[in-house]
């Protein structure tokens, strides 16, 4: 338990990387503990809000698991020439040698096996309350003045056959990644209103 813990600890000082890619002009940026906190505080809310059917509490377990592969590997993000296969295998890896010795190990690794395969209705939920954490907290570094445009606009040759028609849309830094994002949500009516509103908020929100 403590060397789990301890492991686990890091992630309250690992920066995210992609904020880091994308200069966020913040003193201080996100943890990938924060986003973590920030994605559990979401889940808690939608759950607050709406009759799901799910089980919530396999939903917080892979919300609170989901990056600990990342206590002993790269934080990748869309910048890195990485493939999917390859990535997979090694968050496989590093979460076995996360939680080595542990009684509840395969429990921990089925979950997060399950969360990454997004077949299930607990995992989807889990995998968009991930996706649209970053959308949200993206909104606020922009509202804040943190995020240049500019910088965020270089994301676009990484969207493909999207690019061309997210760049007419976008207004500000934030709109290049909630309108990429979008599409990931058109047959989830909780998470299509979501993005909607993460995208209407302005800076009166904030105080």
């Amino acid at each position: 338990m403590i060397d789990f813990y301890l492991l686990t600890n890091t992630l309250k000082q690992k920066i995210r990387t992609g904020w880091q890619e994308v200069n966020i002009s913040s003193e201080r940026l996100e943890s990938v503990a924060e986003h973590i906190y920030g994605c559990l505080m979401l889940a808690i809310a939608i759950d607050s809000e709406y009759s799901l059917t799910l089980d919530m509490n396999k939903v917080i377990k892979m919300i609170a698991l989901h990056e600990l592969e990342e206590t002993l590997m790269k934080d990748y993000t869309i910048r890195d020439k990485i493939s999917k296969e390859e990535k997979l295998a090694q968050g496989r890896e590093c979460v076995r040698k996360a939680t080595e010795g542990m009684i509840k190990q395969e429990e921990i690794c089925y979950l997060l096996e399950e969360f990454n395969a997004h077949q299930t209705k607990e995992s989807i939920f889990a995998y968009h309350i991930d996706k649209i954490e970053c959308d949200f907290q993206a909104k606020i570094y922009d509202l804040n003045g943190n995020f240049s445009l500019e910088k965020a606009l270089e994301d676009l040759v990484y969207f493909g056959d999207e690019a061309k028609l997210i760049k007419e849309k976008v207004k500000t830094a934030s709109d290049v990644w909630i309108e990429y994002d979008k599409s990931r949500y058109q047959e989830d009516e909780i998470f299509k209103l979501l993005i909607e509103k993460i995208q209407g908020l302005s800076q009166k929100n904030l105080s």
